[in-house]
């Protein structure tokens, strides 16, 4: 990115972080308070008007939940059954012909609107999405499903249903099975906190060499570590705080590295089906993006 492309990324960032503070000035609402509205859980703010996060803090964590709607909203889904219809899948190439294919859509256009990654040269943005982008698609999917139903569903769009019992048919019943336990396992530690989930996504998207199966072409890249390591820190920390306001000390230090081994778990799910993927079809039939995350 050249300095004029990037100064004008940082001109954008200001402009909306200004457009957010205006819009609550307006409404007479601290910042604070509108996050904890937002929020799903129940539980309380330290004591004494105490926190752990700052004002500009809560704007960036609502503002990581603003670019997740806008990218659902660029990259909604055509040419299929729309909500409430359930969109049968008969094949592994149908799986990543739909769901996986428009998730991935979403989620590049979601990390894309993030100034830290805008930053990264452009070799570094493209490492990363090849390395890291397929695990956070199954990561998403796993909190788009509801077992009472079993069925994958993204809130507030238009989309099919898809079946869970689909997904058990044609990938693997173990995978299924073992995914569904992680994501009870992760709900049980933070009882689905959509905030978390967010900041553990974009956490993860930056993360480097932590793929079994990482390819000879991702392994050839000379990549900047230096300034992946840095923006990942960024979120790694907001991260923190945030489940030190919400949680308190003791159980956020649990609970952060529970968390982690829970997304390395589904990384090596993850690698394992694509060490396997020939075996259930030619990723020739898939669209460029799909063969560039399985190879």
């Amino acid at each position: 990115m050249s300095r004029r492309e990037e100064k004008r990324a940082k001109i954008e960032e200001n402009r909306r972080l200004k457009q957010i503070q205006d819009d609550q000035r307006l409404n007479k609402n601290h910042v604070k308070s509108k996050i904890d509205d937002h929020l799903s859980l129940n539980v309380p703010p330290l004591s004494n008007n105490q926190s752990y996060l700052n004002e500009f803090d809560w704007i960036r964590v609502r503002l990581i939940q603003d670019y997740f709607t806008e990218a659902v909203k660029l990259n909604e889904i055509t040419g299929i059954l729309s909500y409430p219809s359930t969109q049968s899948i008969t094949t592994t190439l149908e799986l990543f012909h739909m769901p996986i294919h428009i998730t991935s859509m979403r989620l590049i256009s979601y990390i894309k609107q993030l100034n830290e990654f805008q930053q990264l040269n452009q070799e570094d943005q493209v490492y990363l999405i090849k390395l890291n982008l397929l695990t956070l698609c199954f990561f998403h999917l796993i909190f788009i499903y509801d077992p009472r139903t079993d069925l994958y569903y993204e809130p507030n769009t238009k989309d099919p249903h898809f079946s869970g019992k689909d997904l058990n048919k044609i990938l693997n019943k173990q995978f299924h099975i073992e995914m569904k336990q992680l994501r009870n396992d992760i709900i049980d530690i933070f009882q689905l906190d959509d905030i978390v989930i967010k900041l553990f996504l974009l956490i993860f998207i930056f993360s480097n060499q932590i793929t079994l199966n990482q390819s000879s072409e991702c392994a050839l890249i000379d990549i900047n570590v230096l300034d992946i390591f840095k923006a990942q820190n960024i979120f790694i920390d907001l991260a923190f705080k945030y489940c030190l306001n919400q949680y308190g000390f003791r159980k956020t230090s649990v609970l952060f590295s529970r968390y982690i081994y829970k997304i390395m778990k589904i990384q090596q799910l993850v690698d394992e089906v694509k060490y396997t993927i020939d075996t259930y079809i030619d990723t020739r039939q898939l669209s460029s993006l799909m063969q560039c995350l399985l190879t």
